[in-house]
């Protein structure tokens, strides 16, 4: 009894070996057993990298080595267990030997789960080392549910939104002939460069078809288990943190809570009867026709910026983790809707007048570079002004009283007549409507919030505000030393 269940214990030992060994293979993860230590000491950078590359290498070597000695442990276990099981059937009565093995089956069982447990810890540690390893903070998942989420998950977030595991099956290659052959045919030896990046892609391909585990073959699986979990559980949110670069966790009740709060204040926005997405496609396809039978655009511009299907912009909320209560900022995606293409089309044009003003600064450290060292009296004052809500403060009237003042310089852009133009910006600065959970909503007043008109329309107007602003102070004899 006692040798048929040690056999039976280190089969199931052996097994569980098995395939923690695998899927440290799989995983391209290096056991703690084979972090051997090297004294080797190189002084050259690239030196170093190819001794660590030689080093893991040698150490997958020796995991292949142990995965086959592990194999041939349960060879010699089974073996023995099946020998010894024999002996116990011919030795005891049947209901005796049918208890013993029940007994045997319990204990090896009970041995086989704790060592998978053990195992799985391991392997979940070596991940998350190897998640550091890539520079991946724990801070960057904020949990505010009381759901525990599985360590898959947790890394799978850790990872971000701009986390990607590279596929080289799926490359190009099409686009990249098209390209090599467009900057060779011209060579006097085309075809032999022709012939030989031939060759060059035609072996990468074999290659890549080669079964094979990818490096981070064991994020893949940790993104299809996450997947999952998240289908199983409609109750969480996952959304990106309002600044930073933090995943936040939402119980799904409190997002929608805070999300219809926004919505229902009375003052910035108001829900609509109808949905406007057909009418104001229609509009548009009907300005592009005009515009091209005018001559101000070609074929191919009607085309691009032309509709047949659309759907009306999306809002949703970022959560604001650094106040109290976790407040919700409103943001409205207006991709694939129906003012879309032709918003892009008229800031092009607008862009090229606005950030042209001295005040103009391109970004926060182009500012900070300008200001280091800079000198200020005692009699002077910094200050800095910011505006709340900026889209939805924006007179749409006001607006387009702006590009009317300005249109000398629009037109240089332009073919599109000054009428035409305008009445085309008023059309989608005014299509400030949006859907959340079937229903439809719009804006009280501003201009529309994710439209890629919007941003250009605020410098627009930002700059006609702080011109009519120095102009004050300077009536009133204040000077601005510097002012951006």
């Amino acid at each position: 009894n006692f040798l048929t269940l040690k056999e039976s214990v280190n089969l199931a030992k052996a097994n569980n070996r098995m395939k923690f060994l695998l899927n440290c293979r799989r995983c391209k993860l290096i056991p703690q057993c084979l972090n051997i230590r090297n004294d080797i000491q190189l002084e050259n950078a690239a030196s170093k990298r190819e001794l660590e590359k030689v080093v893991r290498k040698h150490r997958i070597r020796l995991l292949s080595v142990m995965i086959a000695d592990t194999k041939r442990t349960i060879g010699s276990s089974k073996r023995r267990k099946h020998e010894w099981s024999r002996k116990v059937e011919e030795s005891f009565e049947a209901p005796d030997a049918e208890s013993v093995k029940k007994m045997v089956e319990e204990k090896t069982s009970a041995v086989y789960n704790k060592m998978k447990a053990t195992q799985q810890r391991k392997m979940s540690r070596m991940q998350d080392n190897h998640m550091r390893e890539m520079n991946v903070e724990t801070e960057w998942v904020v949990n505010t549910t009381d759901t525990e989420l599985p360590d898959y998950v947790e890394r799978t977030l850790k990872l971000g939104p701009n986390f990607n595991v590279d596929d080289a099956r799926n490359l190009p290659y099409i686009e990249v002939v098209a390209s090599i052959e467009k900057h060779i045919q011209t060579k006097e030896n085309a075809d032999e460069i022709r012939s030989e990046v031939s060759n060059a892609i035609v072996n990468h391909i074999n290659y890549h078809r080669q079964p094979r585990h990818a490096p981070q073959e064991w994020i893949k699986k940790d993104v299809t288990r996450s997947k999952k979990f998240l289908r199983d559980n409609p109750n969480l949110v996952i959304t990106k943190a309002d600044k930073g670069s933090m995943t936040v966790i939402l119980e799904a009740q409190e997002y929608h809570d805070k999300m219809k709060g926004l919505l229902s204040d009375g003052q910035t926005y108001k829900k609509l009867t109808t949905n406007p997405t057909n009418r104001v496609l229609k509009k548009i396809n009907g300005i592009l026709d005009e515009w091209h039978n005018e001559g101000y655009i070609d074929s191919r511009t009607q085309r691009k910026l032309k509709e047949s299907s659309c759907i009306p912009p999306r809002i949703y909320g970022l959560p604001k983790i650094h106040k109290e209560n976790r407040p919700l900022r409103p943001v409205v995606s207006t991709i694939g809707s129906a003012t879309y293409n032709i918003a892009k089309f008229l800031a092009n044009i607008i862009e090229n007048i606005v950030g042209k003003e001295v005040s103009h600064v391109r970004n926060s450290f182009e500012f900070a570079n300008e200001v280091t060292g800079f000198h200020t009296d005692e009699d002077e004052v910094l200050f800095s002004l910011d505006v709340v809500s900026l889209y939805t403060n924006i007179p749409v009237d006001y607006a387009l009283r702006c590009l009317e003042e300005r249109w000398e310089e629009i037109e240089r852009h332009t073919n599109i007549d000054r009428s035409n133009f305008i009445e085309t910006v008023k059309l989608v600065l005014e299509s400030t409507f949006f859907v959340y959970q079937g229903e439809v909503y719009g804006q009280t007043f501003g201009v529309p919030m994710g439209s890629p008109l919007s941003p250009v329309i605020a410098n627009v107007v930002m700059e006609k505000l702080e011109q009519e602003s120095i102009k004050k102070l300077e009536e009133d004899h204040i000077t601005l030393k510097v002012y951006r």
